[in-house]
């Protein structure tokens, strides 16, 4: 290996982006990730059992789904897309047929079905059901509702966010195996328009079996409206109706945690009317004091609740939509939040994801960007990571002899990002790989620093007179893995 003298220009032409400080968090937003067409929704897991998160996308456009396989450093391989039910608005995992593996759950917005895509364990999946679940399902949450140790499916069925009535929530009972044959209806009395946006699974009463928190919006802006329905679990995975909460309008989003280390779960959703989060301090099971509006960027959509800082007290991410970006909002353990930057993201961000992608122990943020068809990683504490560039993405030969002397070239391959650059594989293949030769191999099996280089040396030896096509891959742990550079050969006479 070998220092490349020029990689400080290069770094800061390339990377585009520098750290971000809000108050005491820093972040790095890395290149966008291209994905499906429109990215609503994301969830992550590890879907090949490396012990590495990994990130699954659905695309409502293009009516397939992605799987990102992570590097463990905070970039992702090349996506693996697959076809799903049409429309699909998003997407939940979990391993649903207890063979340890973990599978996928996809709503079909357009069919008014749930696909079951059961997961081999490498990061590929087949589909092993298709169960109704509502008409327009826009929202999926997993939780083990009866306490029989198999997760239960809750579908949130809003008819594309409140255009075609009728709405309800459906919940769909695991029968141990994976499947769900018997789908339940609730909330179907239709709320004068209102449509639920959103729901939370969790104990709210204390009785230790998950209860039912749902947001609820309404189309328009001249009339709004909102409310949280709580649904009291009856200690069957069934439920009844308990209370509703004042919340604020043009609730979007929902979620629960203890943000005040008091033991009772409390609320937290997003008001798309006052640009605001709400939180609702449970007190005593199912009362809660709502506290103030905090407002965040224009159109908050989606919130994620995490210790982001590392101090030991939840915090909120929060993605807004109409303005491109996340507000981080840090908790200091009784309920209140402080207000901690704005950072931006792809265009009209519509999901987010709060995971230790890069293993440093503290959550990075990846957002679904549903108008720039992209990915938006978003790594905290400093997040370091490998970019490679070749000298060259096409490598040209060409002979004069019938191939009776090999022509050679040379490649070279540079890390000019801020994280170690690790080569695992480098394969030569393609309709003529046969006439192409890898001669010199110096990247196999090495890890670049920054501004380091490795080289690699191809002989080019036809049996025929013609043009050849070939390609070199290579494996590693940068984003977009694995990279590549055509070959190509012409042997005259």
């Amino acid at each position: 290996m070998q220092k490349w003298l020029l990689y400080l220009f290069t770094l800061s032409l390339a990377i585009g982006s520098s750290p971000s400080a809000a108050q005491n968090l820093v972040y790095t937003q890395t290149a966008g990730i291209p994905v499906g067409r429109t990215p609503q929704f994301i969830t992550a897991n590890d879907f090949n059992g490396d012990g590495l998160l990994d990130v699954a996308a659905v695309h409502s456009t293009s009516d397939d789904a992605a799987i990102l396989l992570g590097n463990g450093n905070g970039t992702f391989q090349s996506p693996l897309f697959f076809k799903v039910a049409r429309i699909p608005m998003s997407i939940a995992s979990g391993d649903v047929n207890g063979d340890s593996l973990m599978d996928l759950i996809i709503a079909g917005s357009g069919t008014g079905h749930i696909e079951i895509m059961k997961g081999r364990g490498d990061g590929l999946f087949d589909k092993v059901g298709d169960y109704p679940a509502g008409k327009g399902i826009t929202f999926l949450a997993l939780q083990d509702l009866n306490k029989d140790e198999a997760l239960d499916i809750i579908a949130i069925n809003s008819s594309r966010f409140g255009y075609y009535p009728p709405f309800s929530l459906t919940v769909l009972q695991n029968d141990g195996t994976g499947k769900f044959p018997t789908p339940v209806a609730y909330e179907t009395d239709g709320h004068q328009g209102v449509f639920p946006t959103g729901v939370w699974a969790g104990d709210l009463t204390g009785d230790g079996f998950p209860d039912l928190a749902v947001s609820w919006s309404q189309q328009s802006w001249r009339t709004p409206n909102g409310f949280i329905s709580l649904l009291a679990n009856k200690g069957d995975g069934t439920f009844s109706l308990s209370q509703e909460l004042n919340a604020g309008f043009l609730l979007s989003a929902i979620t629960g945690a203890d943000l005040d280390d008091d033991g009772n779960i409390d609320l937290i959703t997003t008001s798309l009317f006052s640009d605001s989060v709400v939180v609702l301090l449970q007190n005593k099971p199912m009362q809660f004091l709502r506290l103030s509006h905090i407002h965040v960027g224009f159109s908050p959509v989606a919130v994620a609740v995490r210790d982001l800082d590392g101090d030991g007290h939840l915090d909120l991410a929060v993605t807004n939509r109409d303005s491109n970006s996340l507000s981080i909002l840090l908790g200091n353990g009784a309920g209140a939040f402080r207000k901690a930057g704005h950072f931006g993201v792809g265009t009209t961000p519509s999901s987010l994801v709060a995971e230790d992608f890069d293993q440093d122990e503290l959550p990075d943020l990846v957002t679904a960007d549903s108008g720039s068809n992209a990915l938006s990683v978003l790594l905290s504490g400093g997040g370091r990571v490998p970019l490679p560039h070749f000298n060259t993405e096409v490598l040209e030969f060409e002979t004069n002899d019938h191939g009776k002397q090999a022509s050679l070239k040379s490649l070279r391959l540079f890390n000019i990002g801020l994280g170690p650059f690790a080569i695992s594989r480098i394969t030569v293949s393609g309709p003529h790989a046969v006439s192409f030769d890898m001669v010199e191999d110096h990247c196999t099996g090495t890890t670049l620093k920054t501004g380091e280089f490795c080289t690699m040396r191809i002989s080019f030896s036809p049996k025929t007179l013609g043009i050849y096509a070939a390609k070199i891959t290579i494996l590693d742990n940068a984003n977009g893995s694995p990279q590549f550079v055509t070959l190509k050969g012409t042997s005259k006479g």
